[in-house]
């Protein structure tokens, strides 16, 4: 039989141990949401996109369209994945695959071409995008 103190140490030592994964796992792989989440930030961030809304993978906006006149957007996030970089100081690259149309119309890149206006260009992000993992101001670089 334990002693009533065996069994405080034991769950003492478990929640010890609870705590320690858990800020392991913090400090670990940044999450494909908080990528997600940072691609839709980057896109709000530009300065001719206007009247951004986001519902999950869907981002709804006005912005010029390839010929300088106004357009509904919507780009939807068809995946996003997190792997290992070779670098210390940018661990991690995160990369954003996703479909761009302009007034119901699909926006297909050309070869290396995102065929996108300029203006939504501006920010580094396009339908197939990476961004690097900035490890002392934990955050995503596009």
């Amino acid at each position: 039989m334990m002693s009533r103190n065996h069994k405080m140490t034991i769950r003492c030592l478990r929640a010890v141990l609870i705590v320690a994964a858990v800020a392991v796992a913090a400090c670990g792989t940044p999450s494909v949401d908080g990528l997600r989440d940072s691609f839709a930030q980057q896109l709000q961030a530009n300065r001719f996109v206007k009247d951004f809304q986001r519902n999950g993978d869907e981002l709804l906006f006005s912005a010029p369209d390839g010929s300088g006149n106004p357009a509904k957007w919507r780009v939807h996030i068809d995946s996003s994945v997190v792997t290992a970089n070779n670098d210390a100081r940018q661990p991690y690259k995160g990369t954003v695959k996703s479909s761009w149309y302009a007034n119901g119309e699909a926006i297909k890149p050309r070869g290396r071409d995102a065929n996108l206006p300029v203006e939504l260009l501006d920010n580094g992000i396009s339908q197939d995008c990476w961004a690097l993992w900035e490890k002392d101001t934990k955050r995503w670089g596009w």
